[in-house]
């Protein structure tokens, strides 16, 4: 059986959410993202903007149809000098 997440069915849902990352201050960093698709494994968006984000970090998806969810970075790949595509994991409900 292959791991490959991209086996998942997958159900287009394009729509903006923020992608939040709480500093050890309680400070919050917003970066808007333009979720593509979901799957049971997880979720396939897209960041415009100068900063790599990093998987190392844990974020929060704030999203006004699904509720707030902590997530994780799966995979970046870079397309553009300022467009990352994303696979984001819900780490928790």
């Amino acid at each position: 059986m292959s791991d490959e997440r991209r086996d998942d069915e997958r159900s287009p849902d394009f729509r903006n959410v923020e992608l939040v990352a709480v500093n050890s201050g309680g400070n919050e960093k917003v970066y808007p993202v333009t979720l593509r698709d979901t799957s049971g494994s997880g979720l396939g968006g897209m960041y415009v903007g100068q900063e790599t984000l990093s998987p190392a970090a844990t974020f929060v998806l704030r999203d006004a149809e699904a509720g707030d969810r902590r997530v994780r970075i799966v995979w970046t790949k870079r397309v553009a000098d300022y467009v990352q595509m994303l696979g984001l994991e819900v780490s928790e409900n």
